[in-house]
């Protein structure tokens, strides 16, 4: 909808001393008595006739006063004449707008829609027609208080001097609060960035610097080189004292780690790891990185993990820098995984990036995915595939709801958009990329994500063009179909055996057609296998816990199904298309098990004594399955118990074997199932059930405690799981673990903290010192004086754990001023204390206390205020609870959260773990009345 400048300016000048902007439900006007200044557009999405080209952008930031200032000019593409110009604005005070012309620049008119973040510029009479025009905008604003746009983060010296530094965090619509712009991932253009600051600090950008300037008064200018054509989300800049250590890839790529001067050297490990990542993704991709540098910044103040920003990619301190002698095993796991999914970014997301928001898993999932493939290639020793199945069980736990959402759906405010940064879009994504890499083969895969990469890099994409790269790897004209058709895929129109024949005929295989089954309906399937003789009868249907909805019948899939037998573990095919089918075995066998070492996303059932063979098998000689294939079997059981497909005893009867594993995979899958049962009795009060419970896992596990050392020595996998079993048996009490821990914190405490500790039992230790006030007392103090983000990390969590209900009180009460703990940590703090039996009521009270300043914090529909709102009631299950919690999040107006998906998701929970309450108590009972009196 348009009007004529005549009449805003005519509006305007009547107005001038009472304009003010007025929300409504279809635009914003300029209100004075019956005169309207509409806001001329009423979308969420902006025009797409207006493209911007190039950004000149002048930042100066004020790291005293905690304000900037800016200067930005945009080379726009007019595609079709207009009489505005609709961009992106938050919290920016734009004090001048001009239209630069050949002769003298013109002023622009700005007006403001606050709900969805626009301006638009014009000025009376004035046309912008067809072709290239610049606009310039003065702005200015507060450094936000946030973690999300342009903003302060903080650190404090050995000596208590408290330094401010100014960072950005624009992924994935905060990039206009920074500076006027086209804020959505489709409008890609070139930036060139000045940035002005004083000479006690130095700035960082996405490219290289290539001068500074002298400005006076202590000033000084820095000029960056243009940037390669990116989405806005990946500008980023960072004002600060950090100090960096370098090296250059192989490909000649500089690459540094920028970090507070005092942890510079905990900083080696991140640039050896982002060299060799660098140089494995440019050879693997067949691509080169396009730019000549890449910094990893570590950030003291930082809401997720990290962000891919284009040659400048951000961390969290305890994401990026490893201290050798007190990080443990899985924090270098982790760290590494944290690197290669950045890293990965640089091709997936930034060369090519998703069209919208809607299609986030293209970046995310195949960056997920993609961390553990490269990882496991360049560094094998820590044995990250052993981990991977986990991503899909958190999936599966979102996915199997019904609030759940298919992995591309429509989004469109910043709440809904933010929402989208969840399992479904990360964990989801990266399984369905590791069936599709399984069904096509691990090269035919490569080949096509290379070729989808080389076609559209420096654009954006949807499902389609993905699909497209990979169904085309045999037709395309390039290397790849011809190294293929050498190797012999392209030629393939059969398989060893008739059920694999089903997977590769070509008139049967469509990738998009298959795809589009995972990616646009969500949920994923529960097959049902029944074996007579040599027929296997396969059914599928939505896995759906709860009351199933009227439309679930409609839900289809086809799978790619891999099985072993007991006669054969050579690995088959079948690809299920529709609701029911058979095949045909070559022989009769004992057992039959689906989904090998889970490479689908789907659930497994066994009927007619399908599963008391597999259990049977277990309990005889478990070895013979993978550990993936134990940890899936472990998985899918109680699962089914959930939605009532199988009993609670035949779970548990399964769970018997346990006592003779030693994988960490199986194990910790079986603590991830049997746990939570105990945990929803320490919330309503049955005391000799839960120790009855309690009593049966550590007999379980006690050859396998018995059995761990403490030290440090091991492969990775065996270090971190020392560290849970260890952990486990001492918040179980188990007297010698517990009499162990306590000598080695007596003996810590004594040195003053200096003796060494092994890292993979450190957090171990602490937890027991953490049961006392003198210790958790020692331990706080500990905390404040550390450099090491491990060490922090690691003490914060023993004192979360600790039964003293006034120290989580006081940790609760803390962790919201900012001082002491970081609020960046506040999310997994108030989640792990609310997993405390002491401390489950504080966790809840607090969140419904401090619900305001939270979203405030943390932005409405962020991951962090998701995970808090399942996360702190997820092991609720009485309809007291659930009513208290209904009422509370129901009361919040909507721009409070009341309509986001993670309330939803929550309260299924509760009513989840109610129905499982009232189902199976009396069976656990009797089942452990016999098994562990």
């Amino acid at each position: 909808m348009h009007f004529t400048k005549s009449w805003y300016l005519s509006c305007l000048r009547f107005a001038i001393l009472f304009c003010v902007i007025v929300v409504g439900n279809h635009g914003a006007s300029v209100n004075m008595d019956t005169n309207v200044l509409p806001f001329p557009w009423d979308k969420m999405r902006l025009p797409e006739t207006v493209k911007p080209q190039h950004y000149d952008l002048l930042i100066h930031p004020n790291l005293t006063s905690l304000t900037f200032t800016g200067v930005v000019q945009i080379l726009l593409e007019v595609e079709e004449d207009t009489r505005d110009i609709i961009l992106h604005s938050k919290n920016l005070q734009i004090s001048r707008a001009l239209l630069l012309g050949p002769v003298h620049p013109q002023e622009l008119e700005v007006i403001w829609y606050e709900p969805y973040e626009q301006i638009a510029l014009f000025f009376d009479g004035f046309t912008f027609e067809k072709g290239s025009h610049v606009v310039q905008l003065e702005f200015s604003a507060n450094l936000s208080d946030s973690f999300h746009g342009f903003y302060k983060s903080t650190y404090t010296t050995r000596s208590g001097e408290v330094r401010t530094l100014a960072s950005t965090q624009f992924e994935a619509t905060h990039a206009r609060a920074a500076f006027p712009c086209f804020d959505e991932p489709a409008f890609k253009a070139n930036f060139t960035i000045h940035i002005k600051r004083e000479s006690r600090h130095i700035s960082i950008s996405n490219m290289p610097k290539l001068r500074t300037v002298e400005l006076g008064n202590g000033l000084l200018e820095d000029h960056f080189d243009t940037t390669v054509k990116m989405s806005t989300y990946l500008v980023a800049f960072i004002i600060c004292d950090f100090h960096s250590i370098s090296k250059k890839s192989q490909h000649g790529v500089e690459i540094s780690v920028y970090t507070v001067p005092e942890k510079i050297n905990q900083a080696e490990y991140a640039l050896n790891t982002a060299v060799t990542l660098l140089d494995f993704y440019n050879d693997y991709f067949e691509i080169p990185y396009p730019l000549p540098k890449h910094d990893l910044a570590a950030i003291p103040d930082f809401q997720s993990g990290a962000m891919e920003n284009w040659g400048l990619s951000t961390y969290r301190e305890s994401g990026l820098l490893f201290d050798p002698k007190k990080s443990s095993s899985s924090d270098k796991q982790g760290i590494t995984k944290v690197i290669a999914h950045e890293l990965a970014h640089q091709w997936f997301g930034n060369l090519v990036t998703m069209h919208w928001w809607n299609d986030l898993w293209l970046n995310e999932g195949f960056a997920k995915f993609m961390e553990f493939v490269s990882v496991n290639i360049t560094h094998p020793e820590l044995q990250v595939d052993d981990y991977f199945l986990e991503k899909c069980f958190t999936a599966m736990s979102v996915d199997s709801l019904s609030s759940s959402h298919p992995i591309s759906t429509p989004v469109e405010n910043p709440a809904e958009i933010s929402e989208m940064f969840d399992d479904v879009s990360y964990q989801k994504g990266a399984c369905i990329l590791n069936m599709l890499r399984d069904f096509l083969t691990p090269e035919a895969f490569k080949y096509g994500i290379i070729l989808y990469l080389k076609r559209h890099s420096y654009q954006n994409t949807v499902n389609a063009h993905l699909w497209e790269s990979l169904k085309n790897i045999c037709t395309s004209d390039g290397m790849h179909s011809g190294r293929l058709k050498i190797d012999g895929f392209c030629s393939k129109n059969s398989a060893e055996t008739p059920a694999s024949q089903k997977w590769f005929m070509e008139d049967r295989v469509d990738v998009r057609a298959i795809m589009d089954t995972w990616t646009l309906q969500e949920g994923f399937p529960l097959i049902t296998v029944e074996v007579k003789g040599r027929e296997v009868t396969l059914k599928q249907e939505r896995f759906l816990k709860g009351e199933k909805s009227l439309n679930s019948s409609k839900f289809l899939w086809q799978v790619p199904l891999t099985y072993i037998t007991s006669h054969s573990r050579a690995v088959q095919h079948f690809l299920l298309k529709s609701k029911k089918d058979v095949l045909y075995l070559s022989e009769e066998v004992d057992w039959i098990k689906f989904n090998v070492d889970l490479r689908g996303y789907y659930i497994v059932h066994y009927e007619s004594g399908g599963w008391d063979a597999l259990i049977n098998q277990l309990q005889l000689d478990h070895t013979v399955f993978s550990s993936n294939d134990r940890a899936s079997l472990i998985h899918d059981i109680f699962q089914l118990v959930s939605i009532e497909k199988v009993g609670l005893d035949k779970a548990l009867d399964l769970s018997v074997y346990l006592s003779e594993e030693t994988e960490i995979m199986p194990v910790t899958q079986g603590f991830s199932e049997l746990v939570p049962l105990y945990k929803l009795m320490e919330k309503r009060d049955m005391e000799q059930l839960e120790n009855q419970l309690k009593g049966y896992l550590v007999k379980l596990f006690k050859r396998l405690i018995d059995s761990q050392n403490w030290t440090d020595e091991g492969s990775v996998s065996e270090r971190v799981l020392r560290n849970y079993l260890l952990l486990f048996a001492c918040v179980r009490r188990y007297p010698p673990c517990v009499r162990t821990a306590t000598q080695l914190f007596q003996k810590w405490r004594e040195s003053d903290g200096k003796m060494w500790l092994p890292t993979d039992v450190s957090l171990v230790v602490y937890t027991e010192g953490a049961r006392s006030d003198e210790g958790w007392d020692f331990l706080l103090e500990k905390y404040k004086k550390s450099v090491s983000p491990s060490e922090k990390r690691l003490i914060k969590a023993s004192l979360s754990y600790s039964p003293l209900t006034h120290k989580l009180h006081w940790l609760l009460e803390r962790s919201i001023e900012g001082q002491i703990l970081k609020t960046q940590d506040l999310p997994s703090l108030v989640i792990s204390v609310s997993k405390n039996p002491k401390g489950y009521k504080l966790a809840w009270e607090f969140l419904k206390t401090n619900w305001g300043k939270l979203v405030k914090k943390f932005d409405l529909g962020s991951s962090a205020i998701s995970r808090m709102a399942v996360g702190i009631t997820d092991q609720y299950s009485t309809r007291e609870m659930l009513q208290e919690v209904q009422s509370f999040f129901s009361s919040l107006a909507q721009d409070q959260g009341s309509r986001l998906r993670s309330i939803q998701q929550a309260l299924e929970k509760i009513q989840e773990n109610i129905r499982w309450m009232d189902k199976n108590i009396l069976l656990l009972k009797a089942w452990l009345d016999t098994h562990s009196p």
